[in-house]
């Protein structure tokens, strides 16, 4: 007969008994006056031996009821044992795991909810981990390499790494992104140029232009003491590129993007930064960042067309960016945002250009 543990369940027991005995279910459950499927099911480990069923068993002379009573128990005490240290553990890897996470910020997101175990999962899930030690390790090694630390605001490591895990997480899901095409990279740009004009319903038409081209994109607001506009990475075989906006100008996107596009087409189509994640967050440079910076003016207006600008004007009024706009198809919002960057006595001059200056 079976050496019963504590974590037999009776029915097991049972079980090996009637093999011992020679005694078929269906004889037994004749015997005992239940239904078979009854039976069955404590055989299974799937019902419990009731005080009744353990003394139609002693009267059958299959042990005494006690017996049956006592490992009934026994297991039932176990089970609740073996929940209260699951629940006692989660417990304590959720502390472990809150220590790290913003909150707040995947509470908005509705990664969190009532239920402990779940979002343990969720989160791990979202960090690439298997279990709350990995998870530790991946913030604790998490690489700042080319995250540029803005001196004008103080950014939480944590919350930076949160967005950036996010981030990665959210271009997972999309679909109908065609492969990437790097030749293809100054048909990209105009058509992009053109979107910026038009500046219609501008983020979902940018997604969609960017995912013929083989680049995945979204946008993903950014948790308290988080100073970035955005991240440019590979996921998968696909260029991936996160922007925060963090300013909701039409100028600080076009840049932002193009800046982000520069780490694609000059930095990961090489194969020794295809692992690697670029920020941004408008501080100084370092030589990526300013190839991604130097990518970006020069993609929304050519060098030699800005060059002749700012050497042909004085006074960059509203009517002269307007016709310079005009002439090389740009937005406006765009000059004058470069103007305002280079020329910083100009940023708090009035003018009819900032009231268009807005993401439609």
């Amino acid at each position: 007969m079976l050496m019963a543990s504590t974590t037999t369940h009776p029915g097991e027991v049972l079980r090996e008994l009637l093999v011992e005995r020679e005694i078929s279910q269906r004889e037994l459950s004749s015997i005992i006056q239940i239904a078979h499927s009854h039976l069955h099911n404590i055989l299974s480990g799937d019902r419990t031996i009731s005080p009744e069923i353990a003394v139609r068993l002693e009267a059958a002379g299959l042990e005494t009821a006690i017996y049956w009573l006592q490992l009934q128990i026994n297991h039932q005490l176990e089970s609740i044992k073996s929940d209260l240290d699951k629940d006692t553990e989660n417990i304590r890897v959720w502390k472990e795991i809150q220590e790290n996470i913003p909150m707040s910020y995947f509470r908005k997101h509705e990664i969190l909810n009532k239920d402990r175990e779940h979002n343990i999962n969720a989160i791990l899930s979202i960090y690439g981990a298997s279990n709350v030690n990995q998870f530790k390790k991946i913030v604790s090694n998490y690489s700042f390499t080319h995250f540029r630390k803005s001196s004008a605001f103080a950014e939480t490591r944590n919350n930076v790494i949160a967005w950036s895990m996010m981030a990665e997480h959210k271009v997972k899901g999309l679909k109908g992104i065609k492969s990437f095409a790097p030749e293809k990279k100054d048909e990209l740009t105009t058509k992009l140029r053109k979107l910026f004009v038009e500046n219609d319903n501008l983020i979902e038409k940018t997604k969609k232009l960017l995912a013929s081209y083989g680049i995945k994109f979204t946008t993903l607001d950014r948790p308290s003491k988080t100073p970035v506009d955005g991240k440019s990475f590979m996921s998968e075989n696909n260029p991936s590129i996160v922007l925060s906006l963090k300013y909701k100008r039409l100028d600080n996107f076009a840049y932002t993007l193009m800046h982000e596009l520069g780490h694609v087409y000059t930095h990961l189509t090489k194969s020794k930064y295809k692992g690697e994640s670029f920020f941004t967050n408008n501080t100084k440079n370092d030589l990526l960042e300013f190839e991604a910076d130097n990518f970006a003016r020069n993609e929304l207006i050519p060098i030699e067309e800005w060059n002749e600008f700012v050497l042909s004007n004085e006074v960059f009024s509203d009517d002269v960016i307007y016709d310079f706009a005009e002439r090389i198809n740009i937005h406006p919002a765009v000059v004058r945002g470069r103007v305002c960057f280079e020329y910083p006595n100009y940023y708090r001059r009035a003018s009819e250009i900032t009231k268009s200056n807005k993401i439609n």
